[in-house]
């Protein structure tokens, strides 16, 4: 099982989801990697969860949403099935969560 993450924005509630994952499916590899990337890399089937615990602008997200959406992946907030919302007032996305349905 492999989840990508952010070392250097690293927070506690990411470390619970890897350590959770650790106990459902023994090994759990974490790659860090750049937001659109990390999306991309679920998208392309190279990781199987990116839990996005800390802040991003919509211009880190966009386009990899969009290829996340094309392939067939979710690109959630983190306590909703709603995808994430552009164009907002406030560009600041929520904590959000890309993986396959």
């Amino acid at each position: 099982f492999t989840i990508v993450g952010s070392r250097s924005h690293g927070t506690p509630e990411l470390d619970r989801i890897v350590e959770e994952n650790k106990q459902i499916h023994g090994t759990v590899n974490f790659i860090s990697a750049g937001s659109s990337l990390k999306i991309c890399m679920v998208a392309e089937g190279r990781a199987d969860l990116y839990p996005r615990t800390g802040p991003t602008m919509e211009w880190d997200t966009g386009a990899g949403q969009a290829i996340a959406r094309a392939a067939g992946a979710e690109v959630v907030a983190f306590h909703s099935p709603s995808p994430l919302q552009y164009n907002k007032k406030n560009l600041l996305n929520p904590w959000f969560t890309v993986r396959w349905p």
